[in-house]
């Protein structure tokens, strides 16, 4: 049992036909067929909180035919912040599969019978990152336990975290602020979604000063990768001092005061984590260092994520940004070996930019065609695998293209009223939400009982450009004006929703 990921505002198996449900992804896109018509522009005028600056664009579509029922600016080019995490979810279902499973795996290198000689191995124990996005402390403990049923009490080589499968980056965007838990470190052995908290206990003066734990389901534990030291109050209560290092400020005299960052360094939280739960076990591990596993190394224990499937339902229900990025490397990673001329099955992408790039181009190889085709695929970008940051680019269209390409397989994971979203009843979609942006797409079940598809953006470019332009990554909070427009473009979607959903 694993936690639930937190909401973010942010081996290989045998090569398989990549198909999602029963239909060839590519031979939909070029199906789509979305005349530009306009309607609903009143409405869209007069929400509360829309600004003159604010756009708003969307269509309204036939999922099966494609038939467009309604548009308003549907070439238009917005963000589209967590929408852009369908893309990433029907490119992984297709090149990866449903069913596909990601392995952390340990092993030991040393003399005959895997080096192990009276409860000591005379080589290397290595943590193997198999890029499980969900991996928690509950499933370090169960790989202890297969290594405690092997007898081993110490290691007199070295203790290695192997992050190889996958390239290890300290952030996913660069535009956000330093201590935002949404915009942590990626790789091929992350923990606890890669995050931290910093908590000082309750007493005079939070005594002791401040601590970093790790949460998950199996408790609160001290993460020793991570330090955090007390620093004068005034000014910012919050900032870095090096690669997961931080200055806090104390809370009010005798009240307790916490606050989630992210980790920059994955690999090592994990490796960590490890040493001192085998600590606690009576198992003796040197101080981790990263490194590569040799050939021959032998399996001592072995963890297995739940399937892609369950995983890319909880990444979009709870939109976490770190499953999205993991998920995505893996899936460029499979595209990548794929190719005749790499003949590699460790090659990656280096950046999430690039990784995103190859997907991108993957999903986008047959251009859209038939009337009403717009200006196709032009114009889209697609910066990362999460829609974390400004980076990104799609029209309403285009995004539909990729919805409606993704077929039942996508479809049939969108979260809707049930999952705990504020989504009136019979939609399903997912959302992405920015400061001065705000996106929603998926499926809607009408009053009349048709099954339609929708992709709705809702943006003010101006105020957006104005507040990356002022970008101070010190501070963590948006802006009041901001979510006070947050509530207009919140209205407005609600609006337009119930109005498709009783109109057709």
């Amino acid at each position: 049992m694993t936690a639930s990921p937190p909401s973010d505002r942010k081996p290989h198996q045998a090569q398989r036909r990549p198909v999602l449900g029963r239909r060839p992804f590519l031979g939909l896109l070029g199906a789509m067929v979305l005349p530009a018509v306009g309607t609903g522009a009143g409405l869209a005028a007069s929400a509360a909180g829309a600004s003159e600056g604010a756009s708003v664009g969307y269509v309204l579509f036939d999922p099966d035919s494609g038939r467009m029922v309604e548009a308003q600016a549907a070439d238009t080019g917005f963000i589209p912040a967590s929408v852009a995490k369908l893309p990433t979810v029907a490119a992984a279902l297709a090149l990866l599969g449903p069913d596909h499973r990601f392995t952390t795996r340990l092993l030991a290198t040393g003399t005959p019978g895997g080096g192990l000689a009276g409860g000591v191995l005379r080589g290397d124990l290595i943590l193997q990152g198999g890029g499980d996005p969900a991996l928690a402390t509950e499933g370090l403990l169960q790989l202890l336990g297969g290594l405690a049923a092997t007898g081993l009490r110490r290691v007199e080589g070295r203790f290695l975290y192997d992050t190889a499968l996958l390239p290890e980056l300290a952030e996913i965007d660069s535009g956000q602020p330093w201590a935002a838990p949404y915009n942590t470190g990626v790789g091929a052995l992350s923990l606890n979604y890669n995050r931290a908290l910093l908590s000082w206990r309750r007493g005079a003066g939070g005594t002791g000063g401040p601590e970093v734990l790790t949460v998950a389901d199996a408790g609160r534990l001290p993460l020793d990768s991570v330090a955090v030291r007390s620093m004068a109050a005034g000014g910012f209560p919050l900032l870095p001092d090096g690669a997961d290092r931080w200055l806090m400020a104390p809370p009010a005299a005798g009240e307790p005061g916490a606050a989630w960052v992210p980790v920059a360094r994955p690999g090592l939280a994990a490796a960590t984590l490890f040493r001192r739960l085998a600590g606690d076990a009576g198992i003796a591990l040197p101080v981790p260092e990263a490194g590569r596993t040799p050939a021959g190394a032998a399996t001592l224990a072995v963890l297995d994520s739940p399937p892609l499937t369950e995983l890319a339902r909880g990444l979009l229900r709870h939109s976490n940004n770190l499953s999205a990025e993991v998920i995505g490397l893996a899936a460029s990673n499979r595209l990548e070996a794929s190719r005749p001329e790499t003949g590699r099955p460790d090659v990656y992408a280096p950046t999430l930019e690039r990784s995103a790039a190859l997907l991108q181009g993957w999903l986008t190889r047959q251009p859209m065609a038939g009337e009403g085709a717009g200006q196709g695929w032009s114009g889209l970008r697609l910066a990362n695998h999460s829609g974390l940051g400004t980076g990104s680019r799609a029209t309403p269209r285009q995004m539909a293209a990729l919805l409606r390409g993704g077929g039942p397989a996508l479809w049939d994971l969108l979260p809707g009223e049930e999952d705990g979203k504020a989504l009136p009843p019979g939609v399903h979609a997912k959302s992405g939400t920015l400061a001065y942006v705000k996106g929603l797409a998926g499926l809607l079940t009408t009053a009349g009982g048709r099954r339609l598809g929708f992709v709705l953006f809702i943006a003010d470019p101006a105020r957006r450009a104005a507040m990356d332009a002022a970008l101070d990554r010190r501070v963590t909070a948006a802006p009041a004006e901001a979510r006070v427009w947050a509530v207009g473009a919140g209205k407005l979607q609600s609006q337009l929703l119930e109005r498709w959903v009783s109109t057709y």
